[in-house]
C-alpha cells in the first residue's frame, strides 16, 4: 500500500497541568482535619458515655 500526501504526525503531548488554588486549599483543609483528628484522639482518648438518665423525683414514676 502507498501512503496519499504527508504522513501523520503523531499527537502533541498534552499541556501539563499545574493544581488550581481551589485544590490545594481542599489539600490543606484535610491536612488540617487529620492533624486536628489526631491531637484530639491523644489529647481525650476516651469518651465518657453518650446518654445521661436521669433519675426521676416522682416516687413510682417509670421514665419510657
Amino acid at each position: 500500500m502507498t501512503t496519499i500526501g504527508q504522513p501523520c504526525t503523531p499527537a502533541q503531548p498534552s499541556r501539563k497541568r499545574s493544581v488550581t488554588r481551589k485544590h490545594c486549599w481542599m489539600l490543606v483543609l484535610a491536612f488540617e482535619v487529620l492533624v486536628f483528628g489526631a491531637s484530639q484522639s491523644v489529647f481525650r482518648p476516651v469518651r465518657p458515655a453518650g446518654i445521661t438518665i436521669e433519675m426521676s423525683v416522682t416516687p413510682n414514676h417509670v421514665v419510657t
